[in-house]
């Protein structure tokens, strides 16, 4: 199939795809006054792999763990709870410490047990849900702290990096009992982010992948760090891979859904879609992508979009009513400081143990009403607000007789707690659509949250009414083990990534330059008189890499050419930024105020032995954003070698 960029289109078979979307230009839009150059790619962007392949989904409230081997067509699921059989468990772990050694004790549903049953926990270190730190908009660095339930601090990159040592370790114990073990270092490995994140957060999760020996023959993580954490050693990067959620749902969902047509295609509801809109609600985000499909090649066709109204928001609206039950808001008086450890673990076993069970019940239209039996010492402390306040709210109901149990009826836990989570997901589908243009007659709900019967049957009326509107139809479909979507698409894409050939950009990237001044284009303000180079420069130039909604294609990369500063430059230091808004020129306005937001930086040594001038030490860098993370090579022309280069997201900036 010939795929091809054709003036402000890129050729995708039979159809043609705009490259700028031209319809986010604000009317006052003007182009960047410096914008980078766009060359053919003369490398794989990804490693070929050898055809072992394990994916962590790293989820909000689960985790789960899908794997292939060579040879093996099938894609099998790592079972992570023996007693309970399951696939999929909580993100809860339990550590361990012995001196200055911390090993994982528990994890998953077992870890939760132990926790909540413990007396004293003074050796252990319990964590649930830790990834609902690394939003999209949260200022995220490789010194971020996330809170233990007994108050201790962490860093969350180390925190991260156990669960994923725990969760390699269990993947290589199943190997070594096989006829044919495997190692660590046999394996391509994939870790699921959310599409919505920014490089921040896909960066922390590299690094805590490093820190776990997940590519390496290291044991990994084996204690926490005190002093501030440095950029890791890189080994093997090329053996691990980003996956963005959506886009690995949205494989396993084609791939699931065609093979249940192909079955029997007289029978089935639909044709096998060219362009389809997958929603992945997962516990924390929701994670929306459209797609077009044509003779087995992807375009991502819309700007990563999502927001934070997964499943765990019942979760909190629940914890809300509690708290106005009682009348202490967030539980202030019940989390005494010297039983913090225990009190947190009862109040998260209400919240995310008992009540979980009761919205999943409900969720799938199971029960009629939401039944939540209080711990003892939970009513001990709260005993006169339960009696009293719990009579006046309509549709509530506390039974001190049967077990302390608080009773909801159906219609106010579908109001009060589904109903505000639902509507987030409609809001931020009906809005994906509209961008759309509404050329996707196929969706996709896939994820914990998005498999639940009530979720699928609100989205899915609101979807249909929205394509009424227009005089259209549409299919919402779930496809079989929506759970399980993210990890298993998440293989099928690393055994195939070149697929995807091309994604749009989720915000304007570039860095700062200073470039000759020009009287008719630049502003006063910015103009400085370099005493070096004797000439007239404009400084704080927003030199464009790429533009929000702009197509990345997967066969081209971004390059600029740079010279150092000044004669005695060793190092050549870049900082990388990016806005949401299209036609910013400089990085600063006329205020001093920035226009972006710094989000990383490269660090190139360019050694300068010889003493070459500055004007003729020319370094090419070429940047990649095609892929699933932003990377960046350098070439140095005095020598004609790559240079080191290092990436940085994760520095405080």
């Amino acid at each position: 199939m010939a795929l091809a960029a054709s003036g402000g289109y890129f050729a995708f078979g039979i159809r043609r795809i705009e490259i700028f979307q031209i319809g986010l230009r604000k009317p006052n839009y003007k182009p960047p006054l410096s914008r980078a150059k766009k060359i053919p790619r003369t490398d794989t962007g990804y490693r070929v792999t050898d055809g072992n392949i394990a994916a962590i989904d790293f989820g909000t409230t689960s985790v789960s763990l899908a794997y292939t081997t060579k040879g093996d067509d099938e894609i099998t699921n790592l079972r992570l709870d023996e007693e309970d059989q399951a696939y999929r468990v909580p993100n809860a772990v339990l550590l361990k410490k012995e001196g200055r050694t911390i090993t994982v004790q528990a994890f998953g549903n077992d870890a939760r047990t132990q926790f909540t049953q413990m007396r004293k926990s003074g050796e252990y270190i319990y964590f649930e849900r830790i990834k609902m730190l690394m939003k999209r908009e949260e200022n995220v660095d490789r010194n971020m702290l996330v809170e233990s339930f007994s108050g201790e601090k962490f860093y969350l990159v180390e925190v991260i990096a156990f669960i994923l040592k725990y969760l390699k370790n269990e993947l290589m114990k199943k190997f070594s009992e096989t006829a044919r073990p495997l190692k660590t270092t046999d394996f391509d490995w994939v870790i699921t982010v959310p599409a919505i994140w920014n490089a921040r957060g896909k960066r922390m999760m590299r690094e805590a992948a490093y820190l776990a020996g997940l590519m390496t023959g290291y044991d990994g993580i084996s204690s926490f760090t005190s002093a501030a954490l440095s950029v890791p050693r890189e080994i093997n990067p090329d053996r691990l891979s980003l996956a963005l959620e959506p886009e690995a749902a949205a494989l396993y969902s084609q791939e699931k859904v065609g093979d249940q047509i192909d079955v029997d295609p007289a029978t089935a509801v639909i044709k096998r879609p060219s362009d389809y809109m997958v929603i992945d609600a997962g516990g924390g985000t929701i994670d929306i992508t459209a797609q077009i499909e044509v003779d087995g090649n992807i375009i991502v066709e819309n700007i990563p979009t999502g927001n934070a109204w997964g499943g765990t928001k019942i979760n909190e609206a629940f914890s809300q009513l509690l708290q106005h039950i009682v009348g202490d808001s967030e539980f202030k008086s019940f989390l005494k400081p010297e039983q913090k450890s225990q009190c947190k673990a009862t109040l998260n076993k209400i919240l995310y143990v008992d009540f979980e069970k009761q919205k999943v019940l409900l969720g799938n239209q199971k029960s009629t009403e939401v039944a939540v039996a209080l711990p003892a010492m939970f009513v001990r402390h709260y005993k006169e607000a339960l009696t009293k306040v719990a009579k006046k709210e309509n549709g509530v109901e506390y039974d001190e007789y049967t077990n302390d149990t608080l009773y909801i009826e159906k219609e106010v836990a579908e109001s009060r707690f589904f109903g505000p989570a639902i509507k987030g997901i409609i809001d931020c589908t009906l809005k994906a659509i509209e961008e759309n243009g509404y050329k996707v007659r196929t969706f996709y709900l896939v994820g914990g949250f998005g498999g639940c019967k009530y979720v699928h049957k609100k989205v899915k009326a609101a979807i249909e009414k929205a394509y009424s509107s227009k005089g259209c139809s549409c299919d919402v479909i779930v496809p079989l083990s929506p759970q399980l979507a993210v990890a298993q698409g998440a293989v099928m894409w690393r055994k195939n990534p070149e697929k995807i050939k091309a994604r749009r950009s989720d915000a304007t990237y570039g860095i700062n330059v200073s470039i000759p001044f020009d009287d008719d284009e630049h502003d006063e303000y910015y103009k400085f008189y370099n005493e070096e180079q004797k000439q007239d420069k404009c400084d704080y130039v927003f030199s464009v890499f790429l533009e929000k909604g702009e197509l990345v294609q997967a066969d081209q990369v971004i390059t600029i050419s740079l010279t150092p500063a000044y004669q005695s430059s060793k190092q050549i230091t870049i900082g990388i930024y990016s806005t949401p808004n299209l036609g910013v020129r400089y990085i600063i306005d006329t205020n001093g105020k920035s226009t972006v937001t710094k989000i990383g930086q490269l660090v190139i040594d360019i050694p300068n032995p010889d003493d070459v001038p500055r004007n003729e030490r020319h370094v090419d860098v070429t940047m990649d954003f095609s892929g699933t993370e932003i990377q960046a090579k350098a070439k140095y022309r005095i020598t004609g070698e790559e240079v080191k280069t290092v990436c940085d997201f994760l520095s405080a900036q």
